[in-house]
């Protein structure tokens, strides 16, 4: 009676360490499959990047932008410098820019980023290359607002891109559906028919506003074109 009892223990013993060891194993496989479109794949663990934040006023859209940080420190740090030197808000249709130097993210991070469908206009970027020097063209004695235009057109709507290269961007990310090229073109024919008319109305505005705002975006120019007014009515 004692040696049946004492064979019913030993089983019981065994099949508990068998289940244990196909939870354990389940576990493992668990933590190493990797489901999110393989990021993983080609990843450096030890590489870091930062990210230039772009928020468009117009698209009421933040933008990461995240670039390499080795190779890039210094650029990277030049154009912090410049940017912390604006006093940034929304603006108009302008963006505002800020450039996180203080904390990192890893490759895989990065590359998830990229992956994420939550805005509208522009998908976050992930920029594997060497950063050129950007000099923004600020001057001491440029009021905030000018500061903030000169970086627009420089930076603004994803123009970091002229200045850095290899980007990390999947190929299925840059294909379209028929169906969306369909509406795309339907909205293009649109926006050309809308432009026609606004073209009228603006070249007729350009007509009064000083040459020295001609190039800054269209409703900076209306904004200071009224200022320009009001000044000389006074």
């Amino acid at each position: 009676m004692s040696t049946h009892h004492n064979n019913q223990q030993s089983d019981s013993i065994i099949k508990n360490e068998d289940n244990n060891s196909t939870i354990r194993n389940s576990e493992e496989e668990c933590i190493t499959t990797d489901d999110f479109n393989s990021p993983k794949q080609n990843v450096n663990e030890d590489e870091k990047y930062v990210v230039l934040m772009e928020t468009s006023g117009e698209e009421c859209e933040s933008w990461y932008y995240c670039i390499r940080y080795k190779g890039n420190e210094k650029n990277l740090k030049h154009l912090q410098d410049q940017l912390e030197t604006v006093d940034w808000y929304i603006l108009d249709d302008l963006s505002t820019f800020d450039l996180d130097l203080e904390h990192f993210i890893s490759e895989r991070t990065a590359k998830e980023l990229t992956k994420l469908e939550l805005n509208h206009h522009s998908f976050h970027r992930k920029f594997d290359g060497v950063l050129d020097k950007i000099d923004l063209k600020l001057r001491k004695k440029d009021q905030n607002d000018k500061k903030m235009v000169k970086v627009f057109d420089i930076l603004g709507y994803g123009q970091i891109e002229d200045y850095i290269d290899k980007e990390d961007i999947d190929e299925e990310d840059l294909t379209d559906t028929p169906q969306s090229s369909s509406e795309e073109s339907e909205e293009e024919e649109s926006e050309e028919e809308e432009s026609e008319e606004e073209e009228k109305k603006n070249k007729q505005l350009k007509k009064n506003i000083p040459k020295n705002l001609h190039n800054i975006p269209r409703m900076a120019q209306i904004k200071r074109y009224r200022r320009h007014n009001n000044s000389n009515k006074e």
